[in-house]
């Protein structure tokens, strides 16, 4: 009772204070409370304008216009911070409540924020969806403004999906709605943006001079630019300039940019340009000394504003110049400081450089041992990064430069590792993001992949570096690994000579290719080689290699793989051979159209000339249905038909493949509807997301579909990566172009061969021996040494029985039955009359054989 007592007496007085507080000083309402946190955020003080929308979020519990305006814009905040689950989940609820209100203009604001959290996190199929949802609300209420918003918003999801031609046409979308509207405040710098997106599209196929004319385009029109974004576009002309191979303009764009960024007093604009600044010197023009002062003075200005990430970069590339210019204890000093920067920083992204250049300049030292050392810690801070990327395109870019720091590695590790260290360090080295696309994630071992081998199999895992090259020859009995030499002079030598034509030259540059490079003899059994190329060794057909007297093709079935880890892709069930009414085959072929936008349209019809006679060709020799898409019918979009599937897709076509730039190669179509006249194009990053799952094999029957760019730590960005990832189990594509009428025959060939139970590899090994034993002018290599299957090659694939083979089932069935019925008929009737009391007939006596009868 006391102690009650004591606490009413002391809480009495201080409630009486608190309320007197609360009636001279009500509190502040949830609108002022918003605009107080809004201030904030336009301030800059992101996380203080974050704390507050979390703190009136818990006051709004009501489900109104305020509620949603706090999410809106703390799902802004959380999407400048990185945190995307926590915006589009905030998002989203901001765009119910709208709903909810019918308030169609703040709920397609809403959906698009949510939208673009999803492009940032790379789920680009739900920021599609969600794009769409924000455009058709917008377009409910004749909000302009918004739905050019949006649509800029999804091109740019196209953009990263690679759907460059849905890209282009939705930014002339957006064109034309500001065209629409000349006089909006808002038309301006939404033009700006779109031909600014434009021009990064450009680029990505290649147009450089069309991007450079809407730069200059922009900066002409921009009077209402303000000084950064002006330095800001001078950054991407001098970015653009260097990629020209003029690294003198790049540099006035540098400092034009530079200029702009010291008026408005950017500091982090002024030390960008100054790093890039500072490549251009150092990689375009060798001037290493004026680098390394250009670092040296991007180092003092960041010390100055006590930026500690921007002083450890410049330090960084300083090194970098100090080690190519050969000032090795100097670089030494630099990378090793800044080993313990970005430790104590805890970024990893300048860890890893900068123990790579302390391995390499340990190297050059003649320091063996720990320059293997800090090579391992950096491989092991890259792996770290790259488990926590989950985007797989993101991947691929991430790995492409760090391919050097495993090159360096095994380099310095061939005398000291065994031979199935060296083979799994070599399998880590490549294609890493690519086989994750695939779901083979399990790590890459000796014992693992030598027990998935097929019996009578050899794999051929290949490394090619600067530094230094080498082959793992792997079977279920051992592992080899020797050094080797590639000669890069006479891969092109014999690529160039089998795609220029029939000849014989192509011998000498292949008995260059082929020392080490093959066993002196298969291994007894082997009569499947399983290949793993490397670098410019993806170029090779190995087919054509010279094993003792004879060639590789005529010892055993070739055939291709990314990496060792496909060994591990689960296969389809075995089947039965399904009946003829079941689709077995997709082809499309023959496209008509009226103009080509990428292409000349007279000279890619004029090669498209058979392809309709192909697949016709191989219609006859498949069991089973087929659905031909032919001339007009020959459109992309039934690639995207599911309810269509068949194991067997064949593509006859136009296709064009650019070594420099994935996003130019491309195949051909017919346009996408009766109301175009546009060739339309299925894009190699596109065909990343083609459905194909049950496709057991892809042919791509078209010129150069196994070309393209080579992504260090990837390979060679072909046609066939794309259709296995994208679930096909297999493909045969092409190194060259080839003619028209003999690639007819050859498919025609392989087609019968796979109908007849041969297995992948081998029906293309015999349909290619079938052409070199020919003794006419089609046994030169040129016509049939071009295509290559990529994947799985030791199975056959699932047939369908054949119309003929149906007739003749049913006649054979027909004939039998006959047969029996005559037999139970003649049986019936020398039984006739009898009855169970007639004697038997008579048997006439018989000799034993043996007996010789006078």
């Amino acid at each position: 009772m006391w102690f009650a007592d004591t606490i009413w007496r002391v809480t009495l007085p201080l409630l009486v204070v608190a309320l007197a507080a609360v009636i001279a000083n009500p509190p502040i309402g949830l609108d002022q409370r918003l605009a107080d946190a809004a201030s904030l955020e336009q301030s800059g003080k992101s996380a203080e304008a974050m704390a507050a929308y979390q703190s009136l979020l818990r006051l709004a519990t009501e489900r109104n216009a305020s509620r949603g305006a706090i999410l809106d814009a703390l799902s802004g905040l959380e999407t400048n911070a990185g945190d995307y689950v926590s915006a589009v989940r905030h998002s989203n609820e901001a765009a119910a409540i709208y709903a909810g209100q019918r308030d169609e203009r703040h709920r397609s604001a809403a959906l698009n924020r949510a939208g673009v959290a999803l492009l940032y996190a790379g789920d680009y199929r739900a920021a599609e969806r969600s794009f769409g949802e924000a455009i058709a609300a917008s377009s409910a209420v004749h909000d302009d403004a918004g739905r050019a918003e949006q649509i800029t918003n999804l091109a740019n999801v196209y953009l990263f999906l690679g759907r460059y031609a849905d890209a282009s046409a939705s930014y002339d979308a957006v064109l034309g709605i500001t065209a629409a509207h000349p006089d909006q405040s808002w038309t301006a710098r939404r033009r700006r943006i779109v031909l600014v997106n434009r021009a990064t599209l450009d680029q990505r196929l290649g147009r450089d001079e069309q991007a450079l004319g809407i730069y200059r385009q922009v900066q002409a029109s921009g009077r209402d630019l303000r000084p950064r974004e002006q330095a800001q576009i001078l950054m991407n002309l001098g970015v653009l300039y260097r990629h020209l191979g003029d690294p003198i303009k790049a540099l006035k764009m540098y400092d034009d940019a530079m200029a702009l960024f010291a008026r408005e007093q950017q500091v982090d604009g002024e030390l960008g340009v100054m790093k890039n600044r500072g490549i251009v010197l150092a990689l375009d023009l060798g001037r290493l000394e004026e680098a390394r002062q250009t670092f040296s003075d991007a180092l003092d200005r960041a010390t100055k504003a006590s930026n500690r990430r921007e002083m450890l970069q410049a330090q960084l590339y300083r090194a970098e110049s100090e080690l190519r210019s050969g000032a090795l204890e100097a670089a030494r000093a630099d990378f090793q400081i800044c080993v313990e920067a970005a430790h104590a920083l805890g970024t990893n992204e300048e860890q890893w450089k900068a123990l790579y250049g302390l391995g390499r300049t340990e190297m050059r030292l003649g320091r063996a041992a720990e320059a293997a050392d800090h090579l391992h810690r950096a491989v092991k801070v890259i792996e770290t990064i790259r488990e926590a990327i989950r985007v797989p395109a993101l991947k691929s870019d991430f790995f492409s430069d760090k391919r050097e720091v495993y090159d360096a590695l095994i380099s310095v590790s061939l005398q000291s590792l065994t031979a199935s260290e060296l083979f799994e360090l070599i399998e880590r080295s490549h294609s890493r993001a690519w086989r994750e696309r695939l779901g083979l994630t399990a790590p890459v071992t000796a014992a693992s992949v030598q027990k998935a081998l097929p019996e009578n199999a050899l794999l051929l895992d290949c490394w090619s570096s600067p530094l230094g090259s080498a082959v793992a020859a792997v079977t279920r009995d051992g592992i080899d690994i020797r050094a080797i030499v590639v000669n890069q002079e006479a891969i092109r030598n014999l690529v160039d000579t089998l795609a220029a034509g029939p000849s014989n030259d192509w011998r000498t540059a292949a008995a260059k290719i082929a020392p080490n490079l093959l066993p002196a003899a298969l291994p007894k059994g082997v009569r499947h080689v399983i290949i793993v190329a490397d670098g410019p060794l993806a170029l090779v057909p190995f087919e054509l290699l010279p094993l003792g007297r004879r060639l590789l093709i005529e010892e055993a079935a070739v055939s291709y793989s990314p990496t060792a880890a496909m060994l591990f892709r689960a296969g389809a069930e075995p089947t039965r051979i399904a009946p003829p009414w079941k689709l077995e085959l997709r082809a499309f072929g023959d496209p008509h159209f009226g103009s080509a936008a990428l292409d000349e349209a007279a000279s890619v019809r004029m090669r498209l000339a058979a392809s309709a006679d192909e697949i016709r060709a191989i219609d006859k020799e498949i069991g089973g249905r087929s659905a031909l898409h032919l001339g007009a019918d020959d459109r992309k979009v039934y690639l995207y038909d599911t309810s269509r599937s068949a194991p067997i897709l064949h593509i006859a076509a136009h296709a064009s493949a650019d070594v420099n730039a994935m996003e130019q190669s491309r195949i051909l179509f017919s346009p996408r509807n009766a109301a175009s006249s546009g060739a339309d194009y299925l894009f190699l990053k596109e065909a990343y997301a083609l459905p194909l799952k049950g496709v057991e094999l892809a042919v791509l029957s078209a010129c150069d579909t196994e070309r393209g760019p080579l992504l260090r730590g990837e390979g060679v960005q072909s046609f066939s990566r794309a259709f296995l990832a994208a679930g096909a189990r297999s493909t045969v594509t092409t190194l060259w172009r080839v003619p028209d009428r003999e690639t007819v025959s050859l498919m025609t060939v392989f087609y019968y061969h796979l109908q007849h139970g041969a297995s992948r590899a081998e029906a293309l090994r015999l349909a290619k021996l079938r052409f070199l034993r020919s003794g006419s002018a089609v046994a030169s290599p040129h016509y049939w040494a071009s295509f290559v299957l990529t994947g799985e090659g030791s199975q056959p694939i699932p047939r369908a029985m054949t119309s003929t083979s149906v007739i003749a089932i049913a006649l054979l069935v027909i004939v039998v039955a006959l047969i029996a019925v005559w037999i139970v008929r003649r049986l019936a009737g020398s039984w006739r009359g009898r009855t169970d009391t007639d004697p038997p007939p008579r048997q006439e006596a018989r000799l034993p054989f043996f007996l010789v009868v006078p």
